[in-house]
C-alpha cells in the first residue's frame, strides 16, 4: 500500500476500536455455545486448534490469567476436565435469551459489561501503550481535574516503561500512607478511585414463583392451555425456540403470540391478557434458568464444582498461609466489614424515590473514606510477607510488560494513539480489499473516529465535573452531581440498547434494549417491584452519543482480523 493510501492515525485508531470491540463481544457471547468450548484451544484443550473459536480471549487468558500466583500451579486437568466440562454442561442447558424474556437479561448485561471493560485491555495487549515521555519531576494538583487526568497517563507510562512499579512495591513495604508515595502515584490514585464502579445482580426463584402464581390467578390471565404452552416453551430445545423467534420476527408478532398462534382459535391472545402472557413467559424462563444453574452447579455428578474449588484451595494454600502470617487479619476483616456495611447502606434504595439513587460521587466518597485501610493491608502484606511480595511483584512486572510497544507511533492529537503494534496488521487488511470497498470503509471510519473523539471529550468532561463536585461537596454534604465518567460505560449502554427483544403486545418489528418498554421491564426486580434505575436512566441534561454504523467495516475486515488474531494467539510479550 502506497504512503498516500495509508490510514491516518485517527482512521487506524477507529478501525482498531471497531474490530476489537466487535470481536471481544462476539467471543464472550459465543461462549454460550458448546461448539465454542469444543474449539477454544488451550488451556481447555491440550492441543492447539488452528480454527480456534476465541483467539482474542485466549490471548488475554495467556497474557494475564494463567500466570497468576497460585493459578499457575493448577494441574492441566483442572482446565481440560473440570472447567471445560462445567462450561459445556452450562451450555447444554439452553439458558434463556433476552429476546424471549422481553428484557435485557442478566447474562446479556454481564457479557456486555465484561466486553466493554475487557476490550481496552485487549487493545493494550495487541497494540501496546503509546510511548510518550512524561515530564521529569512533574507536579500534580489533586484539586485540578486536568492534572489528575494527566497524572493517570504519566502513571501508566512510568509503570510500563519505567521503574515506578518497582519503587511502588518498595515504598508500600515501607509505609502505609499514600502521602509518602510520589506525587504521580497520589494523583493517579484519585483517578482510580473515581473510575471504580460496582453493580450487584441477584434473584430468587421463590419470588418468581409468587409472581407466576399471581398472574395465574389474575382475571385477565391467559387460559390454562395457553399457560401450559408458555411453560412448555421454556423447556423446549434451542432449535425449536429459534424457529419461533424467526416466526416472531417475520410476522411482526410477540414471541408469546408466535408460541400460541396456529393451533386453535382459543389460543389467540386478546389485548387484555397479551402483556400478562409475555410477563408469564419471562418468569417461566427465569425460573428454568435458575433450576438449570442449580442442577449444574449443585447436583451434577461427578461434582466438578466442589472438585474445582478444592483444587484452587490446594494451590492457593501457600498464598493464604503467607497472607495469614503477614497481615493482622482481625483488623483487616473488621475494616472489610465496615466497608461492606457502608456499601450496603449506600446501595439500599427507597423504591418510591428516584432522588435516592446513589451517584458516582457517593461511591467516590465511600472509597475515599475506606482507602486508608487498604493501604494498611498492602503495607503489612509487602513488609511482612517477603515471599508473597516476590510472587506478586514478578507477576505484575510480566503483566504490565504485555503493554510495551515495539513500534514508535507518533500521536497526531490528544486521545489518538493509532493502533500501535497492530497498525501494520490493519494496513494489511485494508490492502486486501478493493478500491471501491476501501472508500466505503474509509467513510465509515472517518465518522467513527469523530464519534470516538466526541466520546473521549465527553468522558473527560464528566471526570473533571465529578472531581470538582467531589471537592465542593467536602464542605457541602448535600451537593450532588449526575453523570458517569468512562468510555466503557457509554459502550456498555450502547451494547445493551442494541439487544434484540420480542415485539410487544402491539406487534411490529422486534424492539431493542433501548426501547422505553424494554427498559421498564428490565428494571423490574425479581419480586415484581420496580426500583429507580441507575443503569438505564440517562442523567438529566445528558445527550446521547450514538456510534455511527460500521457494518461494512465489520463485513469486509472482521473475518480477516480474526484470522490475524489466530496467528498471534501464542505470541508472548514481556
Amino acid at each position: 500500500m502506497s504512503a498516500e493510501k495509508s490510514l491516518t492515525s485517527e482512521q487506524s485508531h477507529a478501525l482498531f476500536d471497531v474490530l476489537t470491540s466487535h470481536e471481544i463481544l462476539t467471543e464472550i457471547e459465543s461462549l454460550k455455545h458448546s461448539e465454542t468450548i469444543a474449539t477454544f484451544g488451550p488451556p481447555l484443550q491440550p492441543t492447539l486448534s488452528h480454527e480456534a473459536s476465541s483467539p482474542l480471549l485466549r490471548i488475554l487468558l495467556q497474557s494475564f490469567i494463567l500466570d497468576l500466583p497460585g493459578l499457575r500451579n493448577v494441574a492441566a486437568h483442572f482446565w481440560t476436565d473440570s472447567i471445560r466440562t462445567l462450561a459445556t454442561a452450562l451450555d447444554s442447558r439452553n439458558l434463556s435469551e433476552s429476546y424471549d424474556k422481553g428484557t435485557v437479561g442478566i447474562r446479556r448485561t454481564l457479557s456486555t459489561a465484561t466486553a466493554s471493560i475487557v476490550e481496552s485491555v485487549a487493545r493494550g495487549r495487541l497494540g501496546g501503550y503509546p510511548k510518550q515521555e512524561p515530564k521529569k519531576d512533574a507536579t500534580y494538583d489533586k484539586a485540578n481535574p486536568d492534572d489528575v487526568v494527566r497524572a493517570w497517563d504519566d502513571f501508566l507510562h512510568r509503570i510500563i516503561y519505567g521503574d515506578l512499579l518497582d519503587s511502588m512495591f518498595v515504598k508500600a513495604a515501607e509505609t502505609d500512607k499514600l502521602s509518602d508515595h510520589e506525587p504521580v502515584v497520589q494523583a493517579a490514585h484519585e483517578y482510580a478511585v473515581i473510575i471504580i464502579i460496582s453493580q450487584v445482580l441477584s434473584a430468587e426463584n421463590a419470588e418468581l414463583r409468587k409472581r407466576a402464581k399471581a398472574i395465574e390467578q389474575s382475571h385477565d390471565a391467559p387460559n390454562k392451555s395457553q399457560m401450559e404452552q408458555l411453560r412448555g416453551y421454556a423447556s423446549d430445545t434451542a432449535l425449536a425456540q429459534e424457529k419461533l423467534r424467526i416466526k416472531s420476527q417475520i410476522h411482526s408478532i410477540s414471541i408469546a403470540e408466535a408460541i400460541l398462534a396456529g393451533e386453535t382459535a382459543e389460543n389467540s391472545l386478546n389485548k387484555s391478557c397479551h402483556k400478562l402472557a409475555l410477563d408469564y413467559l419471562s418468569i417461566q424462563l427465569a425460573i428454568r434458568d435458575r433450576e438449570k444453574l442449580v442442577e449444574v452447579l449443585c447436583h451434577q455428578q461427578p461434582d466438578l464444582l466442589t472438585t474445582s474449588i478444592r483444587e484452587l484451595v490446594k494451590v492457593y494454600e501457600p498464598i493464604i498461609r503467607a497472607l495469614h502470617n503477614a497481615v493482622d487479619l482481625v483488623s483487616g476483616v473488621g475494616d472489610a466489614q465496615a466497608f461492606i456495611d457502608d456499601l450496603i447502606n449506600l446501595s439500599l434504595l427507597d423504591k418510591t424515590k428516584r432522588s435516592d439513587v446513589p451517584t458516582v460521587q457517593d461511591f467516590v466518597h465511600l472509597l475515599q473514606k475506606h482507602q486508608g485501610s487498604s493501604h494498611v493491608f498492602i503495607h503489612q502484606a509487602l513488609k511482612n510477607g517477603k515471599e508473597l511480595s516476590e510472587w506478586y511483584h514478578e507477576y505484575t512486572r510480566k503483566a504490565v510488560g504485555q503493554y510495551k510497544q515495539d513500534s514508535k507511533i507518533e500521536l497526531s492529537r490528544v486521545h489518538v494513539a493509532a493502533a500501535g503494534d497492530c497498525t501494520a496488521m490493519l494496513e494489511k487488511l485494508m490492502a486486501a480489499i478493493s478500491g471501491d470497498e476501501r472508500h466505503i470503509v474509509i467513510d465509515e471510519l472517518d465518522r467513527y473516529a469523530a464519534f470516538l473523539e466526541s466520546l473521549a471529550g465527553k468522558s473527560t468532561h464528566q471526570m473533571q465535573h465529578i472531581i470538582r463536585a467531589s471537592l465542593a461537596s467536602d464542605n457541602n454534604k448535600d451537593a450532588k452531581t449526575d453523570g458517569n465518567p468512562g468510555m466503557f460505560l457509554y459502550k456498555w449502554q450502547h451494547h445493551m440498547d442494541q439487544t434484540t427483544v420480542t415485539p410487544g403486545p402491539e406487534g411490529g418489528p422486534p424492539r431493542t434494549g433501548g426501547t422505553d418498554s424494554v427498559k421498564d421491564a428490565t428494571a423490574v426486580d425479581v419480586d415484581g417491584s420496580k426500583p429507580p434505575s441507575a443503569i438505564h436512566e440517562r442523567s438529566r441534561g445528558e445527550e446521547d452519543v450514538k456510534p455511527p454504523d460500521v457494518g461494512n467495516v465489520l463485513r469486509l475486515l472482521g473475518p480477516g482480523f480474526k484470522e490475524e488474531l489466530r496467528r498471534v494467539v501464542d505470541t508472548k510479550k514481556g
